[in-house]
């Protein structure tokens, strides 16, 4: 499954309230992310340690966008974009939405946990 959020600022409180939801939802949760600042601010290093007992994370190493599965469906997503016309930032969000319901920005997971 996908789950995305859409917010005008991604920052630690923004973050912590998506990981949050996704405890709330599953009960328990894997989550594997980058070095971006706001995953490894000392507000979500207290969150992290807070959860513990229901979140488990692993960090991508640095500089490693080829590990990130992530990083693919953004690969095929922008060159999606550039086929398609959009006005404003509501345009855009209904292109980005339509974008991850096709079939080409499914990552295969299996590709990166099994060699």
């Amino acid at each position: 499954m996908f789950h995305y959020e859409f917010a005008e600022v991604l920052n630690s409180i923004v973050f912590k309230g998506f990981v949050y939801r996704l405890i709330c939802r599953f009960g328990k949760a894997v989550i594997v992310i980058d070095h971006a600042p706001y995953h490894v601010s000392r507000e979500m290093q207290q969150f992290f340690e807070m959860h513990k007992d229901r979140l488990h994370v692993e960090y991508f190493p640095s500089y490693s966008p080829e590990l990130n599965p992530a990083e693919q469906p953004w690969r095929e997503v922008k060159k999606w974009l550039a086929m398609r016309y959009w006005v404003g930032k509501e345009g855009l969000k209904e292109q980005l939405l339509s974008a991850f319901q096709q079939d080409f920005v499914i990552t295969p997971i299996y590709d990166y946990l099994l060699p």
